[in-house]
């Protein structure tokens, strides 16, 4: 069969040598267009690609190893290549080899090369088909040939794409791995169907589906076996990368995902590909496939080459669906996206037309547009930001109606099980990294549309809502008073650092901006303000948003940079209160001067994520600085191993912001090392003083959270509360600076009683970090030392019998391992210091009467005391309101010489009621001690009464 005659009256009747001839004369025209496209030197790669793969040669591009897989099948090396490879290395003389077995099969150039879509900025992305039976060890023999050659490539401004596709795993369903080239197991049948019309053979075997008439793609299998039974093909001349019988539904829908995730970067491209798919979903099961069109076009005798463009094929298509659907601003958008894609400019008049050009021409006066709409598009890159904010959102909402479209059609007719679980998650969170709205983040205009959004001059206005500061405006140009109440301004923000951040990161002011400010009543200088941007500048350098891996989507999100900015929004008022502040010589940042005034009144934080997401937060004054910490904490949890980034902490205000921000990253340092690394301390509190009271930061799992107290009594309540297990005490170096409490926290161990006593004339102050860390702290009557030590040891080792007691009954560990006891001192220097004491045991047992307290619950929850002095029982059921003045009567009648000095209990038993949910298991210490204090007071209040 030959010219207008050749199409099949019949299976049986083809004449497969004039199918093949007629697929083969597309193909060449097709290579010849991708050729011709290039720059000369760039032809180069794609004249000399076979060779280089047919060959190893240690002068030519793409030399790995000697034994590196080399030898194309059915390939006979060109005059062309040789001349190529002679110019690349002089000294290269080309042997024929007789192979009998060829590693590579085929090399295949897919996508947009060869079509009306190619331009300068595309690429080219390669199949490398090679033998099924190839090792691991040759076939990463053969990746390091195919990136040496892209490496190659790449010095001459092309960029190429290698994948090596194991055709019988291809086949079979098996594809690439997800990567940013490749949608893994987001679509297979898909893929193939692009492959088989956008394919253009480099060299190698052809595909057999280009033998296998459109009559019979539903029954491919079946055909292709008639075929080989028959004879009339081999299997040495063809791949067979299988039939396009059936398109699974779960692939629409990973196809939706696929190029919504391309989108992000290319949203033209992907608006197209995305309406592609959504049109063959509103067909589906009976889908009117491109590459059937396309083959059945071959086959009825179509030649001329530009009817047969892929890209304009699929323009032809999304048309039509549009059109039917009566979509009209998806319709001008996918004509738009067509004409970006294409890249030549209308607008402007050319001497030498290419063929692209006369296409597209064409094309735009069937669309109706007039030279000012081409205008408009070709200036691209002078949009500014309103304009690409209009586009951005068109964009986006086109985007979205296709993937809505598609998410409905995928829960219609399919389940999502051809797509693996990991591939959806790493889609999914890509997605949901560019395209959530939340709080804070900063929208990229800018992704894909390419037009440059620098401003030379920008207005900046604080707004106020009733007097009250309620956020910032941006204006472009420079405006008077006036002119700011015509405009419209281009953002609104909250506060000045997240107007900065969304300017910064859409590129619309750099150092070089002139910038209008208008503050109202906070304290920003221009000067500031500049300080700001270069910061930004610095820490945020132009690339910190490139593309990432699709690796890190895998894992949680994590910060790659950050920037702290503290104290940007001063206004008057709080200039004033901190330069009344200042008298005293107390340095700390956080409490500082006589009035104890925290410096950190506000903190913008900036941070850009492994997912390429700018967020920003704002925080106020104490609450606001544990919440950044707890924000910024929330990124590493203790579980991953992995202390938070360092970050970087400006203070641009006058009004002490550096200081502030100083004193910000230490404690920032201070704390990583108390929860990360070799030494962190597990279930360590954190105490650091803020303004006049204090915080208490603590992780429960990975949370890091934080707790208020006034005051020092509220500090000694709140590390008083009982604990589970051992929490130790990091007290920041600046707080409680004259207290014992450091000293006494830098002793503390798990397992130990630790008393501490510093007599204070006829009073003591007493401190008890009990086993687990519990702070008892007291200040009692001071008769002696030894009778205080004497006193306490009995009652510990009543206290710890009992504990141990329970423990054992309750089938836990012992509760304690002992008991120490330290005087506080003072050194030469006024410093505390800790000096080791030991009780005087028998002499002090012998000497002081044994006072026991048991306490117990009645049946209305009311508690009732049993006290025991010697061998004399007094109890709450016998003497009521009168129970602790009937004791000290009792305990003076039994003094010698009636003594005054204070009554001590040694020892207090708690039934199991007053246990109650704390249980045997969580009983400690400081349970006892709080009893011990409670009647205590009680007895020597009265005894101080009968004095």
């Amino acid at each position: 069969m030959s010219g207008d005659n050749t199409a099949a009256h019949s299976d049986n009747d083809i004449d497969f040598k004039a199918v093949r001839h007629r697929f083969m004369k597309l193909n060449h025209a097709r290579l010849l267009r991708a050729h011709d496209a290039l720059r000369e030197r760039q032809r180069d790669v794609l004249d000399i690609l076979p060779l280089l793969f047919h060959i190893n040669h240690p002068m030519l591009p793409g030399f790995a190893a000697k034994d590196a897989p080399a030898g194309l099948a059915n390939h006979d090396p060109s005059r062309r290549e040789l001349e190529v490879a002679k110019r690349l290395a002089r000294s290269f003389e080309y042997k024929r080899q007789r192979l009998r077995q060829f590693p590579i099969l085929a090399l295949y150039m897919i996508g947009s090369p060869g079509s009306i879509a190619y331009s300068e900025e595309s690429d080219f992305d390669i199949w490398v088909c090679h033998d099924p039976a190839l090792t691991p060890a040759q076939l990463a023999l053969l990746q390091q040939k195919a990136s040496a050659i892209e490496s190659w490539a790449a010095t001459l401004d092309l960029e190429v794409h290698f994948y090596l596709v194991n055709v019988d795993r291809f086949r079979s369903g098996e594809v690439l791995p997800l990567s940013e080239e490749s949608s893994g197991s987001a679509q297979h049948n898909l893929l193939l169907e692009e492959f088989y019309r956008t394919a253009i053979l480099i060299a190698g075997q052809a595909p057999l589906w280009w033998l296998v008439p459109p009559s019979r793609e539903g029954d491919y299998d079946d055909y292709v076996r008639e075929l080989q039974e028959k004879r009339f093909l081999h299997a040495r001349d063809h791949i067979n990368f299988g039939g396009l019988t059936h398109v699974p539904a779960e692939e629409f829908f990973g196809a939706a995902l696929w190029h919504l995730y391309k989108g992000i970067d290319s949203p033209y491209k992907a608006a197209l590909k995305l309406l592609l798919i959504e049109s063959y979903a509103d067909e589906y099961p009976h889908i009117d496939l491109l590459s059937l069109r396309f083959k059945k076009a071959l086959y009825d005798g179509e030649e001329n080459t530009s009817r047969l463009d892929p890209y304009l094929m699929m323009l032809e298509k999304v048309e039509e669906y549009l059109q039917r659907q009566g979509d009209k601003p998806r319709l001008e958008l996918a004509r738009r996206a067509f004409y970006f894609k294409v890249g030549e400019r209308l607008s402007e008049e050319q001497r030498d037309g290419t063929w692209q050009r006369e296409l597209l021409l064409s094309l735009v006066r069937n669309w109706g547009w007039r030279l000012a709409d081409l205008t408009l598009l070709d200036s691209r890159n002078t949009w500014k930001v309103q304009r690409v904010a209009e586009e951005r959102r068109t964009l986006f909402d086109a985007l979205t109606t296709s993937y809505r479209f598609l998410s409905d059609f995928a829960r219609r007719y399919a389940g999502l099980s051809l797509i693996s679980q990991r591939d959806l998650t790493v889609l999914g969170r890509k997605l949901y990294a560019a395209f959530e709205r939340k709080a804070g983040k900063v929208e990229l205009l800018n992704r894909g549309i390419n037009a440059d959004l620098r401003e030379a001059a920008v207005t900046i206005e604080e707004l106020l809502d009733d007097q009250q500061q309620a956020g910032w405006l941006l204006y472009r140009g420079t405006l008077t008073s006036e002119e700011m109440r015509l405009a419209t301004p281009l953002k609104r923000a909250r506060n000045i650092i997240e107007l900065v951040a969304w300017c910064y990161f859409n590129g619309i002011i750099d150092r070089h901006t002139v910038v209008a400010l208008y503050p109202k009543i906070t304290q920003l200088t221009s000067n500031e303000l500049k300080a700001i941007v270069e910061r930004m500048q610095a820490l945020f350098p132009a690339g910190c948003l490139d593309t990432r891996s699709l690796e890190e989507y895998a894992g949680p999100a994590r910060i790659v940079h950050s920037a702290l900015f503290v104290n940007n929004e001063l206004d008057s008022f709080t200039s004033l209160s901190l330069g009344q502040s200042i008298s005293s010589g107390r340095p700390d940042a956080l409490s500082y001067g006589g009035t104890g005034k925290n410096l950190v009144q506000s903190m913008d934080l900036v941070i850009v994520t492994s997912w390429r997401e700018v967020l920003t937060y704002h925080f106020r004054r104490g609450k606001g600085l544990m919440d950044f910490f707890c924000e910024y904490f929330k990124w590493a949890p203790p579980s991953r191993g992995e202390a938070p980034p360092r970050i970087q902490v400006f203070g641009t205000s006058a009004q002490r912001g550096h200081i502030a921000a100083q004193r910000i990253d230490k404690l920032f340092h201070d704390l990583v090392s108390t929860w990360y690394g070799t030494k962190a301390l597990q279930g360590a509190r954190y105490v650091v003083a803020v303004g006049r009271g204090y915080y208490l930061l603590s992780f429960e799992g990975d949370a890091l959270q934080y707790e208020a107290v006034t005051g020092e009594n509220g500090l000694y309540a709140a590390l008083g509360r009982p604990s589970s297990n051992f929490r130790p005490v990091v007290l920041d170096p600046h707080t409680l600076v004259d207290s014992v409490l450091p000293l006494i926290y830098s002793r503390n161990r798990n397992g130990w009683v630790q008393f501490f006593y510093r007599p204070l004339g006829e009073m003591a102050e007493v401190y008890v970090l009990d086993e687990r860390g519990s702070l008892f702290h007291e200040t009692l009557p001071f008769f002696d030392a030894k009778l205080l030590l004497s006193q306490f040891s009995r009652f510990f080792d009543a206290v710890l019998n009992r504990i141990n007691f329970l423990m054992q009954e309750g089938q836990q560990t012992s509760a304690a391992e002992g008991v120490e006891f330290f005087l506080i001192g003072r050194d030469s220097e006024n410093r505390y210091r800790l000096e080791r004491q030991m009780p005087e045991f028998r002499n002090s047992y012998q000497q002081y009467l044994s006072l026991q307290v048991i306490v117990d619950h009645d049946e209305n929850g009311t508690t009732v005391f049993t006290l025991y002095c010697g061998e004399r029982e007094f109890s709450t059921l016998e003497y009521g309101s009168e129970l602790f003045s009937t004791v000290v009567h009792h305990v003076l009648e039994l003094r010698r010489g009636g003594k005054h000095y204070p009554i001590y209990i040694t020892d207090i038993g708690m039934s199991r009621a007053v246990l109650g949910e704390q249980g045997v298991s969580k009983v400690q210490t400081i349970h006892f001690l709080n009893y011990k204090r409670r009647i205590e007071n009680e007895l020597n209040r009265v005894l101080l009464e009968e004095q």
